[in-house]
């Protein structure tokens, strides 16, 4: 390797990092997928708690899925090495996954469909951790099956919080990992 080239490598980001980034996200999602897999009962936990768990659950999802956008990011030279991806001048903000992965995509010339799914999870989620309003049941059923690809997802009455199983946290955690495996083979191969 040359001089240049290393020069370069330390400009762009280095594609340790998005492995690291990568395995932290398929960690944090496989627990989420074996959780759904195990016999579970309601137990004591309220729905509304559950609710929050959920909201929960899926924010570090996302928190991976920024990492990971970011070192791509990196790899991809829209952001320098070393300057947090929220300062950089051509990305959203950390709350908008959808837009920075459409960046991604645009810059690296791949369209794989992700973000209309990201914006439903990003709502679904607003609502778990209570950062926003409650939508009308037809809102958050829609955007359930547009984030769980029509997996049954949701148990909702007019006047109980909506809870959100173990099995459609499962489904966007499988969503995310898909993502992430998609960014890492492209990355890989640049």
């Amino acid at each position: 390797m040359t001089a240049n080239t290393a020069s370069a490598r330390d400009q762009r980001g280095d594609s340790a990092a998005l492995q690291r980034a990568h395995d932290a996200l398929v960690a944090g999602a496989g627990y989420l997928i074996e959780r759904a897999a195990q016999p579970c009962g309601a137990g004591a936990i309220m729905p509304n708690v559950r609710l929050r768990r959920s909201g929960n659950c899926l924010n570090e999802l996302d928190r991976f899925l920024s990492v990971m956008i970011g070192e791509c990011a990196r790899l991809a030279g829209i952001v320098e090495a070393g300057v947090p991806i929220d300062d950089a001048e051509d990305m959203p903000r950390r709350i908008d996954n959808a837009r920075r992965l459409r960046r991604i995509e645009k810059h690296c010339g791949v369209e794989t469909g992700a973000t209309n799914r990201l914006r439903a999870i990003a709502r679904i989620r607003n609502l778990a951790c209570g950062d926003s309003l409650q939508r009308p049941g037809v809102w958050l059923e829609r955007d359930m099956a547009v984030a769980t690809a029509g997996a049954v997802a949701i148990v909702a009455h007019p006047t109980q919080a909506p809870e959100i199983s173990d099995l459609a946290l499962a489904v966007m955690a499988e969503f995310y990992v898909s993502i992430a495996d998609r960014l890492l083979a492209f990355f890989a191969r640049a």
